[in-house]
This record gives structure tokens, C-alpha cells and sequence, in this order.
């Protein structure tokens, strides 16, 4: 996943300037498209391009590797605190999935 930073501010979007010094010399990196699921909400009624896929998760992902947030869509049922990654990226929609805990018990 591609970020911009400037300032130790890291964003997804490049943006026109860099919120704390006004300068639009943003750094650009890749970054591991896995994060945590900071924050969601559940959408039962869609609007009419989301119908069809109705019900399904909009999540607030914190990044593993940046200082950065990222807004997605998760079809599966998530908690706060849970591991996901970036599926694809649908009509310029971040599209994540849970990563599933390999981890056997003993």
C-alpha cells in the first residue's frame, strides 16, 4: 500500500499540503497493507449502488506500518482489535478481509 508523509503525518490520499508545515514535499512509501480494525459500524440499509451487498461492515483501519487510518469495507463480521488485510480495491474502494488466526490450541 502506497502512503505519503510529511511531518510524521501519514496519509493514504497525497494531499495539496502537509497539514502541520504547509509544504507539499510529501515522502512516498510502501507500506504492508495490514492493519487493525480501530473502529465500524454495520450498514443493514445500504444506498442503492450497495444493495446488493447489504448487510456489510464500513471499518476505520489503523496500518500496521504507518501513522495512518484507512476507511474500508469488511463483508464479515469484525471486533475492534482485529487483524485484517487488504483484499482489493473495488471502484476506488478499499475492500479488506479478517485474517484468519492460524494458531492451533494445544
Amino acid at each position: 500500500m502506497k502512503i505519503y508523509s510529511c511531518c510524521g503525518t501519514d496519509s493514504i490520499t497525497k494531499k495539496y499540503a502537509c497539514s502541520k508545515c504547509s509544504e507539499s514535499k510529501h515522502e512516498e512509501k510502501e507500506v504492508s497493507d495490514k492493519g487493525t480494525v480501530y473502529s465500524y459500524t454495520k450498514i443493514h440499509i445500504a444506498p442503492a449502488e450497495f444493495a446488493d451487498i447489504a448487510p456489510y461492515n464500513v471499518v476505520l483501519i489503523d496500518l500496521d506500518e504507518a501513522n495512518a487510518k484507512v476507511t474500508a469495507r469488511i463483508q464479515e463480521d469484525v471486533e475492534i482489535g482485529d487483524a485484517v488485510k487488504l483484499s482489493r480495491i473495488e471502484n476506488g474502494a478499499y475492500v479488506y478481509e479478517k485474517i484468519q488466526n492460524t494458531s492451533a490450541v494445544v
